[in-house]
């Protein structure tokens, strides 16, 4: 049975003082449960948080791990995880976590039984979004009733039963440390081996998108590094570091063919005259990625 006391709150931060100190607070301020099990991994070259979590949550397992890139301070998290655990649960370190978020997490994976359990994140883009940002579709709110959920979740608010990186040693790939979409990757391997998902939609999440965020620009740059995570993805299992002329041309031509998808969703919308959504762009600008990846081109959203 998993309780507050063999749950274990996972968070990887990497120079955001500001937002790690409000996700901080809101562990202090859970309801129901005793003060939560905290790893705070920093990723960091120089271990700048060390002094905030010593402050602000003396009671937190701290881990520095130095090698850049997102899924290694994961694997970091993952490593300082006692053996006892039954539970990890994953947050992003610019979040904050409901009162009743970590008791309603766990009630749900013990009366589900679930091997995941997910919770929606509420976006707070301002109090006055712009008009373009509205229209975009890019605003979407995760919403389902909580159940049986077949979707793939994510490390920004999720509850893992710790077997399954315990006992049957799932870790996240290395490959997507500085491209993202490791938790993707990872899940999608659990559900292939037969991991059962939940969703609660009581457990709730809020993160700030930050302004450099709220552009079209931003938006393209995201769509890009949603092509290379696929074309990683298919590397991958092909069991490869770097793909050949065979496996180059195969991420090449569905490229092309999610570009051609996309420019047609597109051109319906404007012919329409509606608004082009973000869906409807994403899929070119996936497929442009997908081009640049089978070319050789890297793309690094965590690099430094």
């Amino acid at each position: 049975m998993i309780t507050a006391a063999n749950a274990y709150v996972c968070v990887c931060t990497f120079r955001r003082p500001e937002p790690l100190a409000q996700l901080l607070s809101s562990l202090r301020a859970q309801e129901h449960v005793a003060l939560p099990n905290l790893i705070l991994v920093d990723n960091s070259p120089e271990a700048e948080a060390q002094a905030q979590v010593k402050d602000q949550y003396p009671e937190a397992r701290y881990v520095h791990e130095p090698r850049p890139g997102i899924a290694a301070a994961r694997n970091a998290a993952l490593e300082a995880v006692p053996a006892e655990a039954e539970a990890v649960l994953f947050l992003d370190d610019d979040e904050r976590a409901a009162a009743n978020w970590l008791a309603t997490l766990i009630d749900c994976a013990n009366e589900s039984r679930a091997d995941t359990v997910s919770g929606p994140v509420i976006s707070h883009f301002g109090d006055d979004p712009p008009t373009w940002l509205q229209e975009s579709g890019f605003i979407r709110r995760t919403d389902f009733p909580t159940g049986p959920w077949s979707y793939r979740p994510a490390t920004n608010n999720v509850l893992v039963r710790a077997a399954w990186f315990r006992e049957a040693g799932f870790r996240f790939d290395e490959a997507f440390s500085f491209i993202g979409g490791e938790d993707s990757d990872l899940f999608g391997r659990m559900q292939a081996a037969g991991a059962r998902s939940w969703w609660c939609a009581e457990a709730v999440v809020v993160e700030d998108v930050p302004a450099e965020r709220l552009s079209p620009a931003w938006m393209r740059q995201r769509g890009l590094r949603a092509g290379h995570v696929r074309a990683t993805k298919l590397i991958r299992r092909a069991d490869r570091d770097h793909p050949g002329l065979r496996l180059r041309a195969r991420i090449a031509a569905e490229g092309l063919g999610r570009m051609g998808y996309g420019l047609a969703r597109t051109a319906a919308r404007r012919m329409k005259r509606a608004p082009v959504r973000y869906v409807d762009s994403i899929y070119h600008r996936e497929g442009l990625g997908m081009l640049q990846a089978a070319a050789g081109r890297r793309y690094e959203e965590y690099g430094r």
